[in-house]
């Protein structure tokens, strides 16, 4: 008991010493400095900052994603006016409005899978000295397109259920299951072995995945946040470069972990 007790201690302490420099550093600096102070298996700062040079290298990267990209920029127009408006004159119903919006979210779904899955493709052969195609990519994808969608249905009931416990939970779920797409498509597992994977890598890096994950979400956070404000297609423009600049960098991230 005695050891895990020590490090425990030992983490609360990094990330109060962290918290007390956090304030005096330039935003660099502190990605260096958190990445000294854990010694962690992932270079933050490289993790956040090299999938923008990958997207600037090869703009095949944003093709994919135009997939999610075209639904969420026709649901934000369609519903965002014009199907509403013509539901407000008759020419449309509830029932149909609600089966177009279920149709769409469907579509959704599956497109944005087939791009997260194609972009870490893409990233993985680009990171061994090769200029992927998108088609490359999207190929790749919908040959695993099968265990993609039981694998994030998986995912979803086991979030959906950790949420109802309290919250804590569901965080804790999505954590351990966050590199299961990479293992599905750089490892050819399929769902149940590439959740277990993903488990198990986790839980050997807790609290490098953490803080990695974290400084993602934030960055993502704000980028969203801020082309959100442009009417109708913010959230559509916000998806087309946060989904390859996300799946680039948990695929780097997931590199790291699997070499360490």
């Amino acid at each position: 008991m005695f050891p895990d007790t020590y490090i425990k201690i030992q983490h609360v302490k990094i990330f109060w010493n962290f918290r007390k420099v956090f304030n005096q550093r330039k935003s660099k600096d502190k990605l260096i400095y958190l990445n000294m102070v854990l010694k962690m298996g992932i270079n933050i700062e490289k993790t956040l900052t090299k999938p923008v040079g990958m997207l600037q290298e090869n703009y095949n990267f944003f093709v994919p994603a135009l997939l999610p990209f075209a639904i969420s920029l026709i649901s934000g127009i369609a519903f965002g006016g014009t199907v509403f408006g013509m539901k407000n004159t008759g020419i449309i119903g509830m029932g149909t409005l609600m089966g177009l919006r279920g149709l769409l979210g469907l579509i959704s779904f599956i497109t944005a899978l087939i791009a997260e899955g194609a972009i870490v493709d893409m990233a993985y052969k680009q990171l061994n000295g090769g200029h992927p195609g998108y088609m490359e990519g999207i190929n790749a994808a919908v040959e695993k397109l099968g265990s993609l969608i039981i694998a994030t249905i998986i995912i979803g009931v086991g979030a959906f259920i950790g949420l109802i416990l309290l919250v804590i939970p569901g965080l804790i779920w999505l954590i351990l299951v966050a590199f299961t797409i990479p293992i599905i498509m750089l490892e050819g597992a399929d769902s149940i072995s590439a959740i277990e994977e993903s488990i198990s890598l986790v839980r050997e890096n807790l609290g490098d995945v953490i803080v990695f994950l974290i400084v993602l979400v934030i960055v993502v956070g704000i980028v969203t946040i801020i082309l959100s404000w442009i009417p109708y297609i913010g959230s559509a423009i916000a998806s087309l470069i946060t989904t390859p600049y996300g799946a680039i960098a948990l695929t780097l991230a997931y590199l790291e972990l699997r070499r360490g």
